[in-house]
């Protein structure tokens, strides 16, 4: 029995040696590459995020300022035009008759007056020799008076007759881009009637919103970094202008303005517009966020 038991157990140790644990891979090492930096602190400035949106930097619904039936139309929607160009020719036939007719009153009254002038001289001179009465010096001397009124008159009527033919051509007061056109030819307008809209593209103002507690950062001067709904992808800056005086009670913020140089005509009067106006500036570590 002994023996029989002496031999199982060497068998089992041969067993174990046989199919003991295989030796260990080698183990390969890999070199990582460090960097290191010096701690140091920086200031950054404190952004607020505000409301704001574009406006015109001059805005006008013109009138007709006079009163006719539209012959002519020069502009459509987004034209372009300068100071002074035609947008729209009333019919002005009627005014060029009165003109005229009033050109050949005045030339008419002229030579009266000039005889007339004629005739008081020489009676100034028989006055003074008295080889007329004082009473009728004074009825000569009172007609060279009302014909001396009737040639202002007709002037007058000369004058008014040339502005409603000028005012016939509806002319733009400053260079802009057309926004609206409101009328159409055969249209009758008066002297009220809009005729377009006429406002400037470039530069835009963009008036923003600042609530009281930021009033201090909103300065003239101060650039603004803002962005707009239709081009999500871009960021637009401009320097702040002009500063509103009074804190409006209901919301209590400030108007101010800032304008914006709009030469690729990107941008468009009355969008919306979310602007980061920089507040005070705190210590962050490299890594931190502000």
């Amino acid at each position: 029995m002994r023996s029989g038991a002496v031999i199982l157990v060497l068998a089992t140790v041969a067993c174990r040696r046989e199919n003991g644990p295989p030796p260990q891979a080698t183990l390969v090492q890999k070199v990582v590459h460090v960097e290191t930096v010096v701690v140091t602190e920086r200031l950054v400035p404190k952004t607020l995020a505000v409301t704001g949106s574009l406006e015109a930097d001059q805005r006008t619904d013109l009138a007709a300022n006079a009163s006719g039936r539209v012959v002519r139309t020069f502009v459509e929607r987004g034209d372009h035009v300068k100071a002074g160009a035609i947008i729209a020719q009333l019919d002005a036939r009627a005014a060029s008759l009165t003109q005229s007719e009033a050109q050949a009153n005045v030339k008419s009254l002229d030579e009266q007056l000039a005889a007339v002038r004629a005739e008081c001289a020489r009676d100034d001179a028989l006055l003074a020799k008295g080889a007329i009465s004082q009473a009728e010096y004074d009825r000569q001397a009172s007609q060279c008076r009302t014909q001396t009124a009737s040639e202002e008159a007709a002037r007058v009527r000369i004058s008014e007759a040339a502005r409603v033919v000028q005012d016939a051509a509806i002319r733009a007061p400053f260079a802009g881009v057309i926004s609206e056109r409101y009328v159409n030819v055969g249209d009758y307008v008066t002297a009220s009637s809009k005729v377009v809209t006429l406002l400037v593209d470039d530069p835009l103002r963009l008036k923003l919103t600042v609530p009281e507690p930021a009033i201090p950062f909103a300065r003239e001067g101060v650039t603004v970094t803002f962005e707009v709904l239709g081009l999500p992808d871009r960021t637009f800056s401009a320097p702040i202008r002009y500063v509103g005086r009074e804190v409006r009670a209901t919301t209590r913020d400030l108007v101010d303005e800032a304008i914006v140089d709009n030469h690729d005509r990107l941008l468009l009067p009355g969008m919306f517009a979310t602007v980061q106006l920089s507040g005070e500036h705190h210590p962050v570590r490299p890594g931190q966020g502000p």
